[in-house]
């Protein structure tokens, strides 16, 4: 019953309020600005005006934030797109630079094949295939005695010395590289002109030995072939650079480890050295 009568209450408030704001709106309306109730409106605009400001501000984020979940879908469908092109772009930007890369890398060889081998048939091959482990040290290439590739031809990449060729088929060869442990090069210091033995270590540096105790070894000094063994290796191909000298008294040698120039793990491209040229 309290309910109902507090209920009763508040309709005749709410319709006897209704009444008097339609009755003051009637009569402020029929009388204009200059009427008794236009103070007390004004009056009245200034007090709810902050008001309503206030209001504004404080539910416009609410009024952002629904805004920004019906816009959800679209921002999210942008990013994704976004992502898509960043990615795109990445593998575009990552073959120009392989391109690039390999074109330097021609480039290299082209000179190489202009000064110390002008007076050499060669042909570039690519790397096929790469075996280098603890148990093999040799790559394969896409050359062979189709393309005029023999057994014990020497190999050379931009940077260096990588091997010689060890197995033939018609389309393709095997490399044994010059870090192999049965791998063995007549090598020569740049410097002090020495020349000694050049031997395979596998994952190690290259053991370089038959250096005389007297010799001058400088600190990374460069070393590079000494000329042909055995039909391998024409002069002046550069090798790497010595990492460490190692002398024993009474000795008649020093032990020279020698660090190869060429990253063996990431050959892409080599030259085929045919022999000499017919011109």
């Amino acid at each position: 019953m309290a309910l109902q009568r507090r209920a009763r209450s508040t309709r005749v408030l709410v319709i006897t309020l209704v009444t008097l704001s339609l009755m003051t709106i009637t009569i402020d309306y029929k009388q204009g600005s200059s009427g008794p109730l236009a103070d007390v409106g004004r009056a009245a605009l200034s007090v709810i005006a902050p008001m309503q400001e206030g209001v504004t501000k404080a539910f416009r984020p609410v009024a952002h934030f629904f805004a920004a979940i019906a816009q959800a879908p679209s921002l999210r469908d942008r990013n994704q797109q976004l992502r898509r092109q960043v990615l795109s772009l990445e593998a575009q930007l990552g073959t120009v630079t392989s391109l690039q890369n390999k074109v330097a890398e021609f480039e290299t060889l082209f000179n190489l094949r202009s000064t110390l081998l002008q007076n050499m048939q060669t042909t570039g091959a690519n790397v096929i295939a790469s075996g280098v482990s603890n148990f093999e040290w040799s790559i394969t290439i896409d050359k062979g005695s189709g393309d005029g590739v023999k057994v014990n031809d020497p190999i050379v990449a931009s940077s260096g010395l990588v091997g010689h060729v060890v197995q033939v088929t018609p389309t393709a060869s095997k490399i044994q590289l010059i870090i192999d442990p049965s791998s063995r090069a007549a090598a020569r210091l740049i410097v002090s002109r020495e020349t000694g033995l050049l031997t395979g270590r596998g994952n190690r540096d290259l053991s370089m030995g038959l250096i005389d105790a007297n010799t001058d070894v400088q600190p990374n000094e460069g070393v590079e072939t000494a000329g042909y063994q055995n039909g391998l290796y024409p002069p002046g191909i550069r090798i790497g650079t010595v990492a460490s000298v190692a002398f024993t008294p009474g000795s008649l040698t020093k032990a020279i480890t020698v660090q190869p120039a060429v990253d063996f793990s990431t050959l892409d491209v080599v030259l085929v050295v045919l022999g000499p040229s017919s011109r």
